[in-house]
């Protein structure tokens, strides 16, 4: 039976290729759509699943006090504290922040940069356990003058040789020998690492927070429990028994699994996915498929008027309808795998766009997971099949013969509003894409045009590697100020996009001034950046106490109750000589956080970048004159960023979003115009004779588009109904996310409405218009 199902749907698929190919390609752009959206998100959620420990390990964030944010980092000296006192904690690793910087590493043959070595525990391998090409993990960073590398970070170096044993400079000035290669994990990982050494220091009191701890506990320890007892101990501590202040601090643990998605500390330097944007393309591409599976139906109920007197003549034969079913289902079947097939190919065809905007390079055939792969693509398969077929096959299958051998094709009222269902589903979605669409737009152009509080324009931005060069900067800012196009110079740490700041606590006058966010500068910065003072002034070169002064934000002054500004003392005894407008640092999503800033001193951190105002005319000449004189001051390859660039990098996640959603909407659109398509085919096969007679009549063309459009409006209006709140709702909770956002007026909704409705009298005019202008003596022939 089942082999004559097969021929027998092969030929009636094949006799009706038109639709066949329509009903086929709608089905595998919706597939080809989820599956790349699949393969996106698996990506997200597989960070650090490499580890079979995983499970097992936490890293440590603190919230110091009530009503203050969570941090990441934490002391030095705290795992060891708590793993004397828990015996549920294993073991544990820490890394040292300072540690993270860029390195020049040579082997006298080659020269290169490398921004991801990290300082960590000798014990870290026992946390994160890669799998060494050479050397050995429990003895590769036993000692300060060891240095381990990824296999990628070996190749680049010494080419595809054991390197264990050789030497390694860094910065031209540091020997160290490789001790170990280890090959990178099949999934990605929250830490980005090009190698590890030593962490270069072991702790210097508790008031040094620049540590990121990870511990692992016994396997099967229950995480809330454990957490509960944690804290506990912790409170317990000295350094907490000390401050009265830091009664009610409290630890929080982060699955390392978790970390990059979920993890809520602030000052992270771990990569940080947005699980909300990972949801949204999850359900939208979910919503795309399955008003792919409508349309699917769709087209295959409006071929049944086709298809009913060869389902009564079936019937009459003896044809049961569970044999008419399975029929139906083997014709869905063989163009759904016929879809999946053009699917796999759309899928691979496109991927390359969806890497570039989203950043990733995943590729189908290539997938380091595939059984995950083909579970769920069989799992979503089996849904498709049911979901497009089981309408169809059960619509088809339930024809009178009597009725239908006489010539009567009509259904009932019932099947005829399930068909209006569908159709207006699809159009509720299509809707919502478009909405959703114009408001991210708009919330993107918002972003582009804010305030941000500096002026970002033709600034250049290069590190100091040496010591010397930061001592004796004032005359070489001299040598780089004769170099025709540069206008201003000044330094920083944390120009503005950097998400990773320093932040301090301290006391004044009784008071605690927590959470405050310290950069340090060199004089002119305010200039080169273009903030100028609202309250006071900036930083001036001729005022030598200005060394041991501090300019604020507003967001500091707000926090902090500074009503007696300018000329008052604060913090470390510094005074505060200006107050300047807030500006946006790490993105929309975080209001400007209470900021200070200061001149590099002794207590300070340094002031490693140099940053640059330059003329936008002859920039490439100007480059040239400024990376000819720099490298004759170090003796470092001449790296540069322009600061607008860099900053683009704090919303290029929304961009590529919108532009996502440029694709995403475009697609839905279409394939609901195809149902429509199918859904007004149906409908006038079915009205041919009404037709005919008010043709007979005397009813014009126009008479008879108006009539078939009026019916097919009201779903519209309907599916607009339905889709403006919704819309609505998931823009509104998409937006609370932001701290600098735009407002939702109406018009994303009219523009959505407009055109729906314009899609709509378009398509089943097309369709239509066939009909309405044949003669009506034909049309009264029909059936």
């Amino acid at each position: 039976m089942f082999k004559l199902n097969l021929k027998i749907a092969l030929r009636n698929l094949w006799r009706n290729k038109g639709y066949t190919i329509l009903n086929i390609f709608g089905l595998a752009v919706g597939l080809a759509g989820f599956i790349m959206i699949l393969l996106f998100a698996n990506y997200e959620r597989s960070y650090d699943t490499w580890n079979p420990q995983a499970a097992e390990i936490y890293r440590v964030s603190i919230r110091w006090a009530p009503g203050e944010e969570e941090y990441s980092s934490s002391p030095a000296e705290l795992a060891p504290a708590l793993k004397e006192t828990l015996p549920e904690i294993e073991g544990y690793g820490r890394f040292y922040v300072w540690d993270m910087y860029q390195r020049l590493i040579s082997n006298g043959k080659n020269e290169v940069y490398f921004d991801h070595f990290i300082g960590v525990d000798s014990t870290w391998f026992n946390l994160f356990p890669y799998k060494f090409i050479y050397g050995e993990a429990n003895t590769s960073l036993l000692s300060k003058d060891q240095i381990v590398l990824s296999s990628k970070t070996s190749e680049k170096i010494f080419g595809k040789v054991n390197p264990v044993g050789k030497s390694v400079v860094i910065n031209t000035n540091k020997t160290y020998i490789v001790s170990g290669v280890y090959r990178e994990p099949n999934t990605p990982e929250h830490m980005d690492n090009d190698g590890f050494l030593k962490k270069s220091s072991a702790g210097d009191g508790w008031g040094n927070g620049n540590f990121y701890t990870y511990l692992k506990v016994i396997k099967g320890t229950d995480k809330a429990q454990f957490e509960k007892k944690l804290n506990q101990a912790f409170l317990k501590l000295p350094i907490l028994k000390e401050q009265s202040w830091l009664k009610s601090a409290q630890i929080y643990l982060t699955p390392v699994s978790s970390i990059y998605l979920h993890a809520t500390a602030s000052q992270d330097p771990a990569k940080r996915g947005n699980p909300a944007i990972v949801t949204i393309l999850v359900l939208f591409s979910t919503l795309l498929l399955i008003i792919a599976c409508i349309n699917f139906t769709n087209f295959s109920v409006a071929k049944s008027a086709k298809r009913a007197k060869e389902t009564g003549v079936r019937k009459v034969l003896g044809a049961g309808r569970s044999n008419l079913i399975s029929y139906f289902l083997t014709e869905t079947t063989i163009q759904c795998i016929c879809a999946l097939l053009i699917a796999f190919a759309l899928s691979e065809a496109f991927m390359p766009v969806l890497n570039n905007l989203m950043n990733t390079n995943l590729s189908l055939f290539n997938y380091v997971r595939p059984v995950q792969l083909i579970v769920q693509i069989s799992s979503v398969m089996l849904l498709v099949i049911v979901l497009s077929g089981g309408y169809a096959a059960f619509f088809l299958s339930n024809y009178e013969p009597v009725k239908v051998l006489k010539g009567n094709f009509s259904r009932s009222v019932g099947s005829l509003w399930m068909r209006k269902t569908l159709i207006s589903i699809q159009f509720v979605v299509a809707i919502v894409f478009m909405v959703a669409l114009i408001i991210i737009k708009q919330q993107v152009n918002y972003i582009k045009n804010q305030d941000i509080g500096f002026k970002k324009d033709h600034v250049m931005v290069f590190k100091i590697r040496k010591g010397d060069s930061r001592k004796n900067f004032a005359q070489l800012k001299q040598r780089l100020l004769k170099i025709d196009g540069v206008k201003e110079i000044s330094r920083v740490n944390y120009y503005p996009g950097v998400k990773a700041m320093q932040v301090v606590g301290r006391e004044f006058e009784g008071k605690s001034v927590q959470n405050l966010s310290m950069v340090t500068v060199d004089f002119d910065y305010f200039e080169v950046i273009g903030m100028p003072a609202k309250a006071g002034r900036t930083f001036l070169n001729q005022y030598t106490t200005d060394s041991i002064g501090i300019v604020v934000n507003e967001s500091a002054v707000k926090k902090y109750g500074l009503q007696k500004l300018v000329g008052s003392k604060w913090i470390d005894n510094r005074t505060i000589i200006g107050v300047v407008k807030d500006h946006v640092q790490k993105g929309m999503e975080t209001a400007a956080e209470p900021t200070a800033f200061v001149i590099e001193g002794r207590n300070t951190n340094v002031a490693d970048n140099v940053i640059l105002k330059v003329d936008d005319k002859n920039i490439a000449q100007v480059v040239s004159g400024i990376q000819k004189t720099w490298e004759s001051i170090e003796p470092f390859p001449f790296q540069y960023t322009w600061l607008d660039q860099s900053f683009a990098n704090v919303y290029i996640q929304y961009v590529r979003l919108d532009k996502l959603f440029n694709i995403f909407t475009y697609v839905t659109l279409s394939i609901a115009m195809l149902g429509l398509f199918a859904l007004a085919s149906f409908s006038v096969q079915e009205r041919t004779k009404e037709i005919g007679v008010r043709k007979v009549l005397g009813a014009e063309t126009g008479d008879i588009l108006k009539m078939l459009n009026r019916s097919f409006l009201s779903l519209i209006i309907i599916a607009n109904l339905i889709a403006i709140p919704i819309g609505y709702i998931l823009s509104s909770n998409w937006l609370s996310g932001f701290a600098y956002r735009t407002s939702i007026t109406i018009w994303p909704f009219v523009v959505a409405m407009l055109i729906s409705v314009i899609v709509t009298i378009i398509t089943v005019s097309l369709q239509a218009y066939k009909t309405a202008k044949a003669n009506p003596v034909d049309a009264l022939k029909y059936e």
